[in-house]
């Protein structure tokens, strides 16, 4: 019961590595509020948890807008009466070489994966603030720190939010509030998935990819998910304004 009494939410909570992140944070005690835009996978993932013996319900939340995000920390104070932790999780990919990337793309890719992280993040402390601090998780990348010649939009954005992490960590640290993010290597989300069969041929593509790695293997979401875990709770209570990679050893290597 390691968020024994802790309330909070995440977001892109319908699947991937939100979903691991919701249900290991459920099955620690926590109550969830599981926000995505995906209704039917979203409900299922509050369904799941509650039928564990954990608890959650789930909100349709869009990130693209602010209202909803402010109104997702609103139902969790409203419901549980306070807010404790959020995971800022939801994130886009966008597959194109820079000179195809269109302005519409570019705005589309900032708006999920980085505005609605600031607005995250800044809604989250004005609620922490007024309940006694708390945990910002904000999900980040390897890309957050190298690049990819084939993601630049991505990499863009992931380089932006832990730019945002470190920079909230440190401003708002003397009101008990931590900000940190994780950066994850591949894993097998749908994201990742849906990127193999759009090469042609996934099993090929999947080999590929795994050759990359150390271990010659793939992750899995619920190894991010015990980081997740980790920075949201009281166990973390000294680690402020960082990141951890979780991503196998591929940042470790030059070739």
């Amino acid at each position: 019961m390691r968020m024994a009494n802790k309330v909070g939410l995440v977001t892109g909570a319908a699947s991937g590595l939100g979903e691991e992140s919701a249900k290991l944070l459920a099955r620690e005690g926590a109550a969830v509020l599981v926000c995505d835009i995906d209704t039917a996978n979203g409900e299922r993932v509050a369904r799941e948890i509650t039928a564990a013996g954990g608890t959650a319900r789930f909100r349709h939340t869009d990130v693209s807008k602010e209202a909803e995000i402010i109104q997702a920390i609103a139902d969790v104070r409203r419901e549980w009466g306070g807010f404790d932790f959020i995971h800022n999780n939801a994130g886009v990919q966008l597959e194109k070489p820079l000179h195809e990337t269109t302005t519409e793309e570019w705005d589309w890719i900032n708006t999920v994966n980085l505005k609605a992280v600031f607005w995250g993040c800044k809604h989250a402390v004005l609620a922490m603030r007024e309940t006694g601090g708390g945990s910002i998780v904000n999900t980040a990348s390897a890309l957050s720190l190298v690049s990819d010649p084939f993601l630049p939009a991505y990499t863009a954005t992931k380089h932006g939010v832990l730019g945002i992490t470190r920079s909230v960590g440190l401003a708002y640290a003397i009101d008990g509030i931590r900000c940190n993010c994780v950066c994850p290597g591949d894993m097998e989300t749908p994201m990742i998935v849906k990127y193999w069969h759009a090469t042609g041929d996934p099993e090929k593509a999947k080999a590929e990819m795994a050759a990359q790695y150390p271990a010659k293997k793939i992750g899995h979401p619920r190894e991010v998910a015990q980081m997740v875990l980790f920075l949201a709770s009281d166990e973390s209570s000294y680690v402020n304004a960082t990141y951890m990679i979780v991503d196998g050893g591929l940042l470790a290597k030059v070739y």
